[in-house]
Formats: structure tokens, C-alpha cells, sequence
């Protein structure tokens, strides 16, 4: 899998798949990997051509001493869009990436075709972040981390994260087990940075520039990025449309990869129309009668 030389000093790990006409580029969230956009890259549409890279400090990308901004990495995507002579295309972000793709579309509206924001951190900031420290402190989250690899508790503690932020994925052992062991790579430089980048950005200001169609997908069991503040984008930029998944955590490209890809390329069409909403029942909630026979069945 091919490398690209950024600058004197910082080379990006990127798959390639495809070879039609149409480039896209895919950015993945904390954590992440090109492999997070495995099942959309395996069923690839034969007009494009898609490109996921890794963020650096991530999976095979060079770790820097910093740079873990997201103004800074949304150059570096900037960088090998040029490098790979892409004068304009669809973009898609995850998470943060999510992020990292409205810092460069807002930055660089000329050369976004599409731009599709997957439970994206919102514009208007991750609120939840705001009473974390990232002070270096012996409780700082960059010291906890420290600790729980030194003790081997890491592996697990990313499996059960997984788990519970990517509900639809418990089922998926094998594919559960190879994003683990590729958030394994995550370079502590950028664990600390992306979290820092997190807490202070804010991207509300570039939402005027989106004059290009505009998708924000989110999970309807996504326990990470809120509802309301993906709304509040919706409602801010024109041209936009919002898509909801059923019964799916934080991750649809992963939990439901047929659906997502569905959508996705619904979307990137040139009439930018969806599928139907996905309508997967919700879970039948019980009666007021059952939850009381039941209650009864087991006091006797």
C-alpha cells in the first residue's frame, strides 16, 4: 500500500481502491484506520476511485513530535489530495475526521464536490469534552493511558469501547478484533493531541462556505456525538440533508455497511437524491400490563 511524501518530514500511509474517473476521499475518526472504511472501499461503485488515508500518528503514517491539530491534518489531506493531482472531489469524515473534512472544505470550498459528515464532531464544538483536563497531570488522560499499557489493560479497554460505542459490531468478532489491534498502533503523541484538537476546536465559522451539497449521517444509538448539535448544523447550511440509522451506534459505515453504502452513493449520484429512511422497527417496548405480570412473576 502506497505512501505519500507531504513534506521533508511527514510521509501518509493511504489505501487506493478503484479506477474510475471520480475521486474520493475518506478520513477516519480517533482511533481509526484505513480499514474503518473497508466495507465501503470492497463495494466501491466502478466509477470511482477512492482513497482513504491515515491520519498521522496513526496506523502506518509517520508519528510527528506534533501537528495533531485539525487545522494541521486537514492540511496534510489538503497535501495529498495535490500530491495525488485531485483537483476537486467528494470528501467523506468520520468523527474526527469529521472534523478534519469541514476544516478543509470550509478552508477550500473550490475543490469539494460532496462532503459527507458520518457522526461527525459537530461544528459548534464537543461540549463533552470541556471538564476534561489535558493539563499534564499524573491524572491526565495522556497518563492514564500510559498506565493501562504498561499494565496490558489497553487491548481490552479498546474492545469494550468498541463494544459499547459500536453496538452493531459485537456480532463481528473477527472485524471487531482487526480495528482493535489497529487502534493498538495509535501513537500516544496523537491520542494526546487528538484530544486536545477536540476540546478546543470550533468550525462553526466555515459552515457559510459549504455551497456544495452537504450529508450528516448519525446513529440513532451514538453515544458519542449528540443529535442536536449535527440539527443545528443541518439547519445552518443550505443544501444540506440528514440521515438517521436505526438501531446503530456511532459507527454505520461499520454496523450496517449495506445500508451505509446505500446511502452514500445515493448521495454522491449527481442528483444527490436518498433512499427511502431507513425504517428498521425499533425495538418492541412492552405493555404496561407485561412489565407488571413480569414484576409479579418474579416476586413469586
Amino acid at each position: 500500500m502506497p505512501h505519500a511524501q507531504l513534506t521533508t518530514d511527514m510521509n501518509i500511509h493511504y489505501q487506493q481502491q478503484g479506477s474510475g474517473s471520480v475521486p474520493i476521499i475518506f478520513i477516519h475518526g480517533n482511533f481509526g484506520s484505513w480499514r474503518h472504511w473497508l466495507p465501503c472501499l470492497d463495494n466501491l461503485p466502478s466509477q470511482y476511485t477512492a482513497y482513504a488515508p491515515e491520519l498521522r500518528g496513526c496506523g502506518d503514517s509517520k508519528v510527528t513530535e506534533n501537528g495533531y491539530d485539525i487545522e494541521t491534518l486537514s492540511q496534510d489531506i489538503l497535501q495529498l489530495a495535490d500530491n495525488l493531482h485531485l483537483d476537486t472531489f467528494h470528501l467523506v469524515g468520520h468523527s474526527l475526521g469529521g472534523a478534519v473534512a469541514q476544516e478543509l472544505a470550509g478552508n477550500h470550498p473550490e475543490r469539494i464536490l460532496t462532503l459527507t459528515l458520518v457522526a461527525p464532531a459537530p461544528a459548534e464544538g464537543m461540549t463533552s469534552l470541556e471538564m476534561l483536563s489535558t493539563k499534564d497531570s499524573m491524572f491526565s488522560a495522556k497518563n492514564i493511558w500510559n498506565f493501562f499499557d504498561n499494565i496490558g489493560l489497553r487491548k481490552k479497554l479498546h474492545t469494550l469501547s468498541f463494544k459499547k460505542t459500536m453496538p452493531g459490531l459485537r456480532n463481528n468478532q473477527p472485524f471487531l478484533n482487526m480495528i482493535v489491534e489497529d487502534a493498538l498502533k495509535m501513537d500516544i503523541k496523537a491520542f494526546d493531541g487528538f484530544l486536545k484538537t477536540l476540546k478546543s476546536w470550533r468550525g462553526t465559522k466555515h459552515l457559510k462556505n459549504f455551497n456544495f451539497p452537504v450529508l450528516i449521517m448519525h446513529g440513532e444509538l451514538d453515544s458519542v456525538i449528540p443529535l442536536q448539535p449535527l440539527k443545528n448544523m443541518q439547519q445552518t447550511v443550505d443544501n444540506s440533508q440528514f440521515y438517521t440509522f436505526r438501531n446503530i451506534g456511532h459507527s454505520p459505515q461499520l454496523e450496517k455497511p449495506k445500508t451505509f453504502n446505500k446511502v452514500l452513493f445515493s448521495f454522491l449520484s449527481e442528483n444527490h437524491s436518498l433512499p427511502t429512511i431507513d425504517k428498521e422497527p425499533l425495538p418492541k417496548q412492552k405493555s404496561l400490563i407485561e412489565k407488571l405480570k413480569l414484576k409479579l412473576k418474579n416476586i413469586f
